[in-house]
């Protein structure tokens, strides 16, 4: 689904100003201002347990894991992940990061082809980047672009058992991350 109508265009300081004083979230992608969507529980439910499990990873490295309320900026765009981790910014009370070694995006309907095309473009520029994950919310499966050394990327998908995260060598059980969901039968 592509993104709705642009609400209006605005710098990034202007941006961060709205942001500042709106009950909304918005984001920033080539000077114009989209509104978000509102998310599920099992959305919800699923960015909780990723942020519980990467938190404590994160904090051992001394890195810092965020959940959906802090903006990751990308060369002239903005975006709130659903979850991102960065090793080079410590907490200093602003509204936005610059770095991230780890993405993770909860897919919805209403973004999945946003996470699959706009974002996997813009997020690949950042030279931190080690990887970017895609977490389905109907079936269990976790999508994985991966840095190369050389600097390309692989792609994998991991449906059962364990998907290793790098950067803070986490490793989430799919298991666990989906008990009690409730997930689309695959044939």
């Amino acid at each position: 689904m592509p993104r709705s109508a642009p609400l209006r265009r605005a710098t990034f300081e202007e941006f961060l100003a709205l942001e500042a004083s709106s009950p909304e979230r918005h984001e920033l992608v080539e000077g114009l201002v989209f509104a978000l969507a509102g998310g599920t529980d099992i959305h919800n439910r699923l960015v909780a347990r990723l942020l519980l499990k990467l938190l404590p990873k994160a904090e051992e490295k001394g890195c810092e894991a965020f959940a959906e309320g802090v903006l990751l900026k990308v060369g002239e765009a903005a975006y709130y992940p659903d979850l991102f981790v960065t090793c080079e910014e410590t907490l200093n009370g602003a509204p936005f990061k610059e770095t991230a070694c780890l993405v993770v995006e909860v897919l919805s309907p209403g973004t999945e082809a946003i996470d699959r095309g706009e974002k996997l473009l813009r997020y690949r520029e950042l030279p931190g980047l080690q990887a970017y994950a895609l977490v389905a919310q109907e079936a269990r499966r976790v999508e994985i672009y991966r840095r190369l050394p050389d600097g390309g990327w692989r792609y994998e998908v991991v449906e059962k058992g364990q998907a290793e995260l790098p950067c803070i060598g986490a490793v989430l059980d799919l298991e666990e991350l989906y008990r009690g969901l409730p997930l689309r039968k695959v044939t």
